[in-house]
């Protein structure tokens, strides 16, 4: 079931299509650069009165595979591996995955899965591969499509995996709406989307944020509520 739901109310006088992106984790220092994904693409939503709406399960999933070259801006990432962690809490261990390449991939071995000590967040370890060999496997985190026709994970945020590391991930509860046709898993350049909608349920109770897309091809302040429904769906 959705925790969450951002509702977009497309009021311009074109058809609009709306893209969801998750901000970018904090990381720790052994990750290096990393690329945001596109989350979630709607469908076309009605000119002056069409809404469309991005439902999210915040479960988290550590995520990797191999890609055709380099990450990049505009490459189209496909998860080959997936696992859904734990976060850690002041009363429990969040989950520690373990990464290897196996048959010329790169896989997640549930066998050696571990714990990881740290609040909010999990870890991703990876065994001792040739860098040489492997230089586009990835790891990163994901999350299930918040569109309803799919229920597939998705990367939101990715790197290079390097053998030998300990990647420490803490996801975020923010996220990102624009304008655009891009793909899910396509790797984007934020200065190049145009206006863009921030939905921050860091803290928040409500379940719900609506957002107005407006004829100035700009989005209006967002407005937080809550869904009484959504919450009993949850408990």
């Amino acid at each position: 079931m959705a925790n969450v739901k951002i509702i977009v109310k497309n009021e311009s006088d074109k058809v609009q299509q709306f893209l969801i992106f998750n901000e970018k984790p904090t990381y720790s220092e052994s990750v290096g650069k990393a690329w945001t994904n596109v989350w979630g693409r709607s469908p076309g939503t009605a000119a002056e009165h069409g809404t469309t709406h991005f439902s999210i399960e915040e479960h988290y999933y550590a995520v990797c595979g191999m890609t055709p070259e380099s990450l990049r801006t505009d490459l189209i990432v496909s998860t080959s591996d997936w696992d859904e962690v734990k976060l850690g809490t002041k009363t429990g261990k969040g989950t520690l995955e373990w990464l290897d390449i196996q048959e010329g991939g790169a896989v997640f071995d549930k066998k050696k899965r571990g714990e990881l000590e740290k609040d909010g967040s999990f870890g991703i370890d990876t065994a001792a591969y040739d860098l040489t060999k492997y230089e586009h496997a990835f790891c990163g985190l994901g999350m299930k499509s918040p569109t309803p026709d799919q229920g597939e994970v998705l990367p939101v945020s990715v790197w290079r995996a390097e053998p030998n590391q300990k990647y420490q991930i803490t996801p975020k509860r923010i996220y990102y709406i624009s304008t655009g046709k891009f793909v899910p898993g396509r790797v984007v350049d934020f200065a190049q989307l145009g206006k863009t909608a921030t939905i921050d349920f860091t803290g928040r109770k409500q379940n719900v944020a609506t957002v107005i897309y407006n004829n100035e091809l700009d989005f209006l302040p967002v407005k937080y509520s809550f869904d009484d429904n959504m919450a009993d769906e949850n408990h």
